[in-house]
């Protein structure tokens, strides 16, 4: 069945597009509520840091609530537990700002559940052979929120408050969940016997097995977190680089970011169109080398819109390593531990994301930011020439 006429896929997709809209208004209406309240840049970043934690503190755990149970229901309830956190902020911050801080933790913790089970229950709702396709229009919506959401948050925290602004996030998780209960989705069959044999822990243990003793996938996992080391890093730089570097204000970094937005939206639309000719490990190689070989050139650029070019590209095969990636996940992990194995790597790669954004801000104190760049681009090269000579990744 093409995806055009797969009805589940369609609401997952809208109901995602929706949500994901919401998210961005999330993301700026937290820290604005807390910047209006304390005038604290401090106070501010630690939002953005919450939503970030959660990841590293209960990514594993949450793959097994989403092996355990019906990954519908998991994504269902996610969505009803995020609309009412969300309804709760403007009441929470007339009385606490750390009542504030509090619930975005929660929300960022439901999210937790939600990301890892919308990758796992994909396989369940298109075939095989359309499987890049599906992963690459479900990044392409993604990316569409971004481009837009993020626009239309800051325009509408001009004119509306920050309650009504929340009010509406709350509407975005009810869309997501209807969608969701619009599904004809039937769970794959397991026996009782098997659902009630191992304790919490077991089946822990049992996903953490499965990820570090799957040759493959335990060598791409490495691959990927040397890669998000040299990734996690560039962002505090590329600031830097625009703002102190290039001496071009916030202006340049937001035209930056828009740049590689762009690059992601094309490569994503190109995967959707050529899924089926495209080798999954191929392109995963071919576009971590050309992340980083991209921003190996941004670091030599001289001005803001020779950087643009190389900006467009990292952004390109950003967009095209991942979708394979996921794919690639996706096909190789069995139904059953899917959960386990990405809430395990989720917390691998978010926290390592995390400490490598502030070593990167860190380093640039001391170290000339151009050449943390190279650096940087250099760790996210290497994984992709490095795959080139794994013939279980390559051959994908």
């Amino acid at each position: 069945m093409s995806l055009a006429r797969n009805g589940n896929f369609l609401l997952l997709w809208a109901g995602q597009f929706v949500s994901q809209m919401g998210d961005r208004l999330a993301m700026v209406a937290f820290p604005w509520l807390v910047y209006q309240s304390t005038g604290s840049a401090l106070g501010t970043g630690a939002v953005f840091a919450l939503y970030t934690l959660p990841y590293v503190l209960f990514g594993a755990f949450a793959g097994v609530i989403i092996d355990r149970y019906n990954k519908r229901a998991v994504m269902i309830a996610a969505d009803i537990v995020r609309g009412g956190l969300v309804l709760l902020v403007p009441l929470a911050a007339t009385r606490s700002l750390a009542a504030v801080y509090v619930l975005s933790f929660v929300v960022a913790s439901a999210a937790v559940f939600f990301d890892p089970c919308k990758l796992a229950i994909l396989p369940d709702l298109v075939t095989k052979d359309r499987l890049m396709r599906a992963n690459s229009l479900l990044a392409t919506g993604e990316n569409l929120t971004e481009i837009v959401g993020y626009a239309v948050a800051g325009f509408l925290l001009a004119y509306v408050s920050t309650a009504t602004a929340f009010r509406i996030d709350a509407v975005t998780f009810a869309a997501s969940a209807a969608a969701l209960i619009l599904m004809r989705y039937h769970a794959p069959v397991r026996a009782a016997a098997e659902q009630a044999a191992h304790s919490f822990w077991h089946e822990l243990r049992e996903g953490l097995s499965f990820l570090r003793n799957h040759h493959a996938l335990w060598t791409n996992t490495l691959m990927v977190v040397a890669f998000v080391a040299g990734l996690g890093a560039s962002y505090p730089l590329t600031f830097l680089l625009a703002v102190q570097v290039l001496d071009a204000g916030t202006e340049a970094f937001g035209l930056f970011e828009a740049v590689i937005g762009i690059g992601y939206l094309a490569g994503a639309l190109a995967l959707a169109t050529f899924a089926t000719r495209i080798p999954k490990g191929l392109a995963m190689a071919v576009g971590w080398t050309a992340m980083g070989v991209g921003l190996i050139a941004v670091a030599v650029t001289e001005g803001v819109w020779q950087a643009c070019i190389p900006f467009a590209v990292l952004g390109l095969a950003n967009a095209v390593a991942l979708i394979a990636l996921d794919t690639w996940l996706q096909d190789v992990i069995p139904e059953q531990l899917r959960g386990r194995v990405f809430g395990a790597r989720f917390t691998l790669t978010q926290g390592t994301y995390a400490l490598s954004v502030l070593v990167g801000g860190a380093l640039a104190g001391v170290f000339d930011v151009r050449a943390l760049l190279i650096v940087a681009g250099v760790l996210m090269a290497i994984p992709g020439i490095a795959a080139l000579f794994v013939r279980e990744i390559r051959d994908a």
